[in-house]
């Protein structure tokens, strides 16, 4: 009987522990999602929900989408973390399919190393401008000059910074 109890407190408290991380980790992307510049060509804003979502998928492995999704349910909801409309809705779903593909590759080990790291984060960052200028393409035939071109370096400097915050916490 102590077993069962047992085992019924570890699994209670590796469930407790996760749903927090989750939502830790969808509050984490919100509240990077408040750090907004706006580029006077582009109808998209610069945000640093890119990095967040980064971070929260190399933590939290494929997880890490669960994060995203509650992070959208969030501003689906009404409450205002999200951080334009209709035409980020792309990028937003981007962040989806990037979570879970960084996050596979830290849980597959396939991030292993430094170099490693910025690959994924290099991928997670054009998964997500892609897929973002994909859907800004829909309302204007100018959807990746004015949706992909100008986060190009943008996207890359995140990425650096995704690599050396992971850096600091991981240890490879």
């Amino acid at each position: 009987m102590e077993k069962v109890k047992n085992l019924k407190n570890a699994i209670s408290n590796k469930i407790s522990k996760e749903f927090s991380a989750i939502i830790g980790g969808a509050l984490f992307i919100a509240i990077l999602s408040k750090i907004v510049m706006f580029l006077p060509f582009t109808p998209v804003p610069v945000t640093m929900q890119t990095l967040a979502t980064m971070l929260v998928a190399a933590a939290l492995g494929k997880k890490g989408v669960l994060s995203v999704l509650t992070y959208i349910a969030l501003g689906i909801f009404g409450l205002p973390v999200i951080s334009a409309g209709m035409f980020t809705v792309g990028y937003i779903m981007g962040f989806a399919v990037a979570a879970y593909v960084i996050g596979y590759m830290f849980e597959a080990k396939i991030v292993h190393n430094l170099p490693s790291s910025f690959l994924a984060f290099c991928l997670g960052e054009l998964i997500i401008i892609t897929m973002g200028a994909t859907w800004l393409s829909i309302f204007t035939k100018y959807g990746f000059a004015v949706g992909f071109f100008p986060f190009l370096l943008g996207g890359l400097f995140k990425a650096c910074l995704a690599t050396y915050i992971t850096k600091l916490i991981k240890k490879w």
